[in-house]
């Protein structure tokens, strides 16, 4: 899983090299390509043919139901016969629902990664929690293009401890934990340019790597050491003059280019 996971980092990491910062149009990018995969894939899923069929049904069903209300019978008759011409559509188009899981799987941690968060700026403070199966005495150091103002806090009630750190020079740098086990690191981003997939934490658990942060290394299980994050800043996303959250763009772009790509594709919906 967390192979799959860095050879989509990989091949995320050369489609937006191109890019620069301009994380807008890296969105567009996205959505068209997903908008392609996500038809083909719902054309190959599903019986064409019949979903077409049972569309029209529904669609048939519908304006019955608009036009006949006569009588609580017929509404009734009618209200029967929508319900069942839509469990027939969605009979039809299941598979391609479970078809499109893998790719949703890969394609929006690895946004989440690159839009979803930035790096830090020079001057700029981040928490960094971690989080112990059992109660451990740990120490966290930095690299010199870090500082540790304030911390350990502890949280018994959730086995949490938080640090403060503050960004001092542009770059990559290091947090070293030690005291829960083998000692790990976790990189900082600081002022980077680019749209590389930033990893915000390190998990035990390897879906919750790859769901959450796909570019990173999973933690060992023997370890008491269950996550070490630090809480980026989120990114702006600016398209076309406007700051949105890039799920919400993504999603209406993935949209109207499926709809707008549908028939060049062929693909029945």
């Amino acid at each position: 899983m967390t192979t799959l996971a860095h050879a989509a980092t990989w091949v995320g990491n050369m489609l937006a090299a191109p890019f620069g910062d301009h994380a807008g149009w890296l969105v567009v990018l996205a959505a068209v390509v997903f908008a392609v995969v996500a038809l083909l894939l719902f054309k190959w899923a599903t019986p064409q043919q019949r979903l077409a069929a049972a569309r029209g049904q529904l669609i048939g069903r519908l304006y019955e139901a608009a036009l006949y209300q006569t009588s609580l019978s017929v509404i009734m008759r009618v209200q029967g016969g929508v319900l069942v011409a839509n469990l027939r559509y969605l009979a039809c188009a299941l598979p391609a629902v479970a078809a499109l899981i893998l790719p949703l799987l890969v394609v929006l941690p690895q946004l989440e990664a690159r839009l979803g968060r930035r790096p830090l700026d020079v001057g700029e403070t981040a928490l960094v929690t971690v989080a112990l199966a059992a109660d451990r005495e740990t120490v966290l150091t930095a690299d010199p293009g870090l500082v540790i103002e304030a911390g350990p806090v502890r949280d018994q009630v959730r086995g949490e401890v938080v640090w403060r750190v503050r960004a001092l020079t542009a770059g990559e740098h290091a947090l070293r934990l030690t005291g829960a086990g083998e000692p790990v690191t976790l990189t900082v981003p600081v002022a980077i340019s680019g749209l590389p997939a930033i990893t915000a934490a390190r998990h035990r658990s390897a879906l919750s790597q790859v769901v959450f942060d796909p570019a990173g290394a999973r933690l060992s299980r023997e370890d008491d050491l269950r996550r070490i994050g630090v809480a980026l800043p989120e990114r702006e996303v600016r398209l076309l003059g406007l700051g949105l959250p890039w799920l919400v763009s993504f999603t209406v772009l993935s949209m109207a280019a499926g709809l707008l790509l549908r028939s060049r594709l062929r693909v029945e919906l």
